[in-house]
């Protein structure tokens, strides 16, 4: 029997054959943390979206403002994978008919005071209702950005090959607590972070990305060229308090960059703490494998983190 699941991966994965055709001024197609458009010969801009969908991404009864913050901040972690800076932010939301003034008036204030905070003000939108009460609120923001490093450079996540350190800023694990809440509502994109580091390590940091669905799914997708994996050190991984390896890298929504580098990193940027948790390996005939090491054993750690469109209900907040 065919299985036509919907799969998150398998449509990044058509979505990037797809942007094949696109017209030369898309400089960066989909597949990336953001798009990036050649405006005319020397200016450049970098566009991406995301979405929060209450009762997926936050629990159904959290507050407005803070949906609005996670709104704004999931699109600043793309900026951020991208060392790039933003410039704006437009903002859609569908809400249920049954929500109030007050309610909207404080998602609104959620958009717009943490654009405001990261000099990405809030500049336009969209507003509508479902036709029905009590259907999900989505919110949607639309992040525009600039390059940032000294000299012009994007980093994209296609770069690595075998021999690279794999490397993670902060620490991992525990994001999401039992209650639904938890540090994915809050945290700092790590902007200054990813321009330090392109502009320290220059041509030898030659991939990166945020990490939003776990380590174990991440680094995949970090490993793109033909015959290349993924091996990591448990012992390794920076963990949060309370975090075993495997909530480490398979959590998700520690927006931590993730990054592939030709020589050793720095300890720390910007006073953030940077480890050095593996290195990419060839593997004949595969691509995108993702193994750890534990204790003497070599685990296969590819069933681990978020899949959007195939995950059980438990983790559904």
């Amino acid at each position: 029997m065919n299985d036509h699941r919907l799969s998150e991966s398998d449509l990044h994965r058509h979505f990037g054959r797809r942007g094949r055709d696109l017209p030369g001024r898309v400089l960066i197609p989909p597949g990336d943390d953001m798009a990036m458009l050649g405006l005319d010969s020397t200016d450049r801009l970098l566009v991406a979206a995301d979405q929060v969908v209450i009762g997926r991404h936050v629990r159904s009864d959290e507050a407005p403002e803070t949906i609005g913050r996670k709104a704004v901040l999931r699109n600043l972690s793309d900026v951020a994978a991208m060392a790039a800076r933003p410039i704006a932010i437009l903002a859609t939301a569908t809400l249920s008919p049954d929500r109030d003034q007050r309610w909207a008036e404080a998602l609104h204030a959620g958009l717009h005071e943490t654009g405001l905070a990261f000099d990405a003000p809030l500049i336009g939108g969209d507003l509508a209702t479902h036709a029905h009460p009590g259907t999900p609120d989505v919110v949607s923001v639309t992040i525009l950005a600039r390059p940032a490093t000294t000299d012009g450079r994007i980093v994209t996540r296609h770069g690595a090959a075998a021999g690279d350190l794999v490397a993670v800023t902060g620490r991992l694990g525990g994001s999401l607590t039992e209650d639904g809440r938890g540090r994915h509502l809050d945290f700092p994109p790590r902007i200054e972070e990813a321009i330090g580091l392109a502009d320290l390590l220059r041509e030898d940091l030659v991939a990166m990305m945020d990490v939003s669905d776990g380590v174990a799914r991440d680094a995949a997708r970090l490993a793109t060229a033909d015959g290349v994996g993924v091996r990591l050190d448990a012992d390794r991984i920076p963990r949060n308090a309370g975090c075993d390896w495997r909530a480490a890298v398979g959590d998700g929504e520690d927006y931590e960059l993730l990054f592939a580098c030709r020589r050793e990193p720095p300890g720390e940027i910007e006073g953030v703490p940077v480890t050095v948790i593996g290195r990419f390996e060839s593997t004949p005939g595969t691509s995108g494998s993702v193994l750890i090491d534990v204790d003497g054993e070599s685990i296969d750690i590819a069933g681990l983190g978020w899949e959007h469109a195939g995950d059980p209900p438990d983790r559904t907040v």
